[in-house]
């Protein structure tokens, strides 16, 4: 089916659609979604082409999405455990067929940042 076909049957009727009080935004909780809206541009499931970059316990998770093959076959995932910057790095080179490199960089990147470990300066006394 096409993306336009898939987004018309989904938009009003998924189970990843939540809604908040005082928000007049519908947010999305289906993988692949980088920005967890429910729109046709970013949603997982309408698009054939898609990426997806989760926490892991050392490093980031990234999955992509092609329209080859069958739907078990269709998704390919790599975990990045090398140095934050790294690993930002090789997301690029890994994601080059995706529109949104830039926006699963930044993701990757807020991953990375959570899982440094922040050293403690000693209180000097004065």
């Amino acid at each position: 089916m096409s993306d336009a076909l898939v987004w018309q049957v989904i938009r009003n009727n998924s189970a990843f659609i939540r809604t908040q009080r005082g928000i007049g935004k519908r947010f999305s909780t289906e993988k692949f979604n980088l920005k967890k809206v429910n729109s046709p541009k970013y949603s997982g499931l309408a698009n054939k082409h898609a990426i997806d970059v989760s926490a892991a316990p050392k490093g980031v998770v990234v999955s992509t999405k092609n329209e080859k093959g069958r739907p078990a076959k269709a998704v390919a995932t790599a975990t990045l455990s090398k140095t934050p910057v790294a690993s930002v790095r090789s997301l690029a080179k890994n994601t080059g067929f995706s529109k949104f490199q830039k926006l699963a960089q930044r993701r990757a990147a807020a991953y990375v940042r959570s899982q440094v470990k922040k050293t403690k300066v000693p209180k000097t006394e004065a």
